[in-house]
């Protein structure tokens, strides 16, 4: 799959098969996230990859309240100092980008208490869960999405 094909195909997926990811697509995924470029090559972003069932069910039911969350194989937690939230993006574009060529879905979940994420995740002092991400092969397939013309989004040279 080429890149523009990966991107204008990419959904956010709410509903997962309980079909694992291979150790070798798992290793590619965070592969994917630890070559995404930052801010000087700053390289903030540290991941917790969630395999345990017990764990994600506490994260849906103290932090995040999105039971599709638990249905995933796998959820990585993206962690970062406050204030570099555009790393974790970038970082999380890659992820999903690399997951639609590897077959699987994912979908961005930016919509919980960090605190307590931080805190049931064991994150240290100093960093914060910018984003939550299920990670596995969809139940569904959803529509496209409505998106605006490029006409309405771009201007060149001045607005």
């Amino acid at each position: 799959m080429d890149v523009f094909a990966a991107i204008s195909s990419r959904r956010s997926v709410r509903s997962f098969t309980d079909k694992p990811i291979s150790p070798e697509t798992l290793e590619k995924l965070l592969e994917a996230v630890r070559l995404a470029p930052s801010g000087n090559n700053s390289q903030p972003c540290r991941y917790v990859v969630i395999q345990d069932k017990a764990i994600k069910e506490e994260l849906v039911s103290k932090a995040c309240h999105q039971a599709f969350i638990a249905e995933a194989p796998v959820v990585i937690a993206v962690c970062c100092p406050p204030g570099n939230d555009i790393n974790a993006a970038i970082a999380v574009d890659h992820l999903t980008l690399q997951a639609k060529e590897e077959g699987l879905g994912t979908c961005w979940i930016r919509w919980f208490e960090k605190d307590i994420a931080a805190e049931l995740l064991n994150v240290p002092d100093g960093m914060e869960v910018a984003v939550v991400v299920p990670v596995g092969f969809a139940a569904e397939h959803p529509d496209p999405t409505q998106r605006l013309a490029l006409t309405e989004l771009v201007h060149y040279d001045r607005w």
